[in-house]
């Protein structure tokens, strides 16, 4: 049995019973039998699909970004752009899916080549809580248009978007088993790894899960998808607009209140602008206002659990023992049970969680360094390479830096964020492999080359 509770008020949203191995083995045999037709579908069919899932999630958005905020804590502004996002990426796939999986010719010289890209079969999903809706979505958005099937392990925090998830594809007349939502441990999941009818697994969520799924998948010779995480530079570079990067700055790190792989973590800033990016970073994060998640006025709310919130002030507390220096904490919120006040920490040094660890949840992170040469080497000093963000007046200034920096997504003069348009992946601990655009929608699948030739 597992339990949903809303980590704003400990209300129990509901309680749902766990997949039982012979419920599981049929869901394993229906999705496999569901691929040998979908698998078949034409494009077109595909997009329609795509389409009414989109259009579901539209006529619906207020219920399901009340159950989101509900269930880990989002505001409900946030709740519903999260919806938005999710549909809009099903109409971009549903557009252009096509184009990306189409085959391609190329001339060799001495014959034709083409290169064929085919639905691998079965796809293990393992899913976050933090973006619930949209982490999934945007998954199975490319993987379905590809041609493949999908099993489903959500978070065991958010199982109440799980089934509403399935309940969606049920809306929308989906065919039988090309979707199934289970409902298990995480102990589980090798077991379902080495399955037979399992041909890959694409994983979001931390660097201890993605390593286990990893060395498993790998085992099995498994085509694997891994999105980690990340500890993501912002760099303000001397010639950068100050009130526009801290201002920036704090919407990316109050992204989800802090909880975004994506949201900007370790703030970089050129000495010369230390003391003026703080002063107007600090006077940012003080308009953001607690509240309610279901209150439009609220700008956050709660952490999603309490072990987040555990996890989080044990990171900071370490730092602080070690000689970081708490430069602002926000007051607002109760200090119990989810709740966390956002924070600024400075002077971090190399043996503080604040300076390697991912500190997921509002907690900033503030670097002072000399010049550019300093900056990159500090951005880079990471295990993580997801994303960075780099302020500059100079935009081929900022061209030219972003190749010196380590990450698979770097914006200039603008906080980090995923769309369909651009891969999203990182490289170093952020994972492997990418998902949306043209990378994303052909990861799962089978690049076959084909020749000939009339001579």
């Amino acid at each position: 049995m597992v339990q949903s509770v809303n980590p704003y008020n400990n209300e129990v949203i509901g309680k749902y019973e766990a997949t039982s191995i012979e419920e599981l083995d049929a869901m394993l045999t229906g999705a496999q039998q569901a691929f040998a037709i979908w698998r078949k579908t034409g494009f077109d069919d595909r997009s329609h699909f795509l389409k009414k899932l989109a259009s579901n999630l539209r006529d619906n958005k207020e219920e399901y970004a009340t159950l989101i905020s509900r269930e880990m804590g989002k505001v409900i502004k946030g709740s519903r752009k999260e919806v938005d996002k999710s549909a809009m990426a099903l109409e971009y796939f549903a557009k252009h899916g096509e184009d990306y999986l189409k085959e391609r010719q190329t001339d060799t010289g001495d014959g034709e080549g083409r290169v064929i890209y085919e639905p691998l079969g079965v796809i293990l999903g393992i899913m976050p809580w933090n973006f619930p809706f949209w982490q999934f979505f945007r998954f199975a958005a490319t993987t379905l248009m590809a041609g493949n099937t999908i099993i489903l392990k959500h978070s065991s925090n958010v199982p109440a978007c799980a089934k509403k998830i399935e309940e969606i594809f049920e809306r929308t007349d989906f065919p039988d088993g090309v979707f199934q939502n289970m409902v298990i441990s995480s102990s589980k999941i090798n077991n379902i790894i080495k399955d037979f009818r399992v041909q890959g697994v694409s994983l979001t969520g931390g660097l201890e899960a993605g390593s286990d799924v990893a060395l498993h998948a790998g085992k099995h010779i498994k085509k694997t998808v891994l999105e980690l995480g990340g500890n993501d530079p912002f760099i303000v570079l001397e010639d950068a607009d100050v009130k526009k990067a801290a201002k920036a700055g704090v919407k990316s790190r109050m992204k989800n209140f802090g909880q975004a792989c994506n949201a900007a973590k370790r703030f970089i800033v050129h000495e010369s602008l230390a003391d003026e990016f703080l002063l107007e970073f600090k006077k940012e994060m003080e308009k953001q206002k607690f509240g309610d998640p279901l209150d439009d006025n609220s700008d956050f709310a709660s952490l999603a659990s309490r072990d987040q919130k555990n996890i989080l002030e044990k990171q900071v507390a370490q730092s602080i023992d070690k000689g970081a220096k708490l430069y602002w904490k926000g007051n607002q919120a109760p200090e119990k049970d989810a709740f966390f006040n956002p924070m600024i920490l400075t002077g971090i040094k190399p043996d503080m969680p604040a300076y390697h660890e991912e500190l997921f949840g509002p907690v900033a992170s503030v670097f002072t360094v000399s010049d550019g040469l300093e900056a990159a080497r500090l951005a880079n000093d990471s295990d993580y390479g997801l994303g960075a963000s780099i302020w500059t007046r100079e935009i081929e200034r900022g061209w030219k830096f972003a190749r010196e920096i380590e990450a698979g997504i770097i914006y200039i003069n603008a906080p980090v964020r995923s769309r369909p348009e651009l891969p999203f992946g990182g490289t170093k601990k952020s994972g492997l492999g990418r998902e949306m655009a043209g990378e994303g929608s052909r990861e799962f699948t089978n690049k076959k080359s084909l020749w000939y030739t009339l001579k």
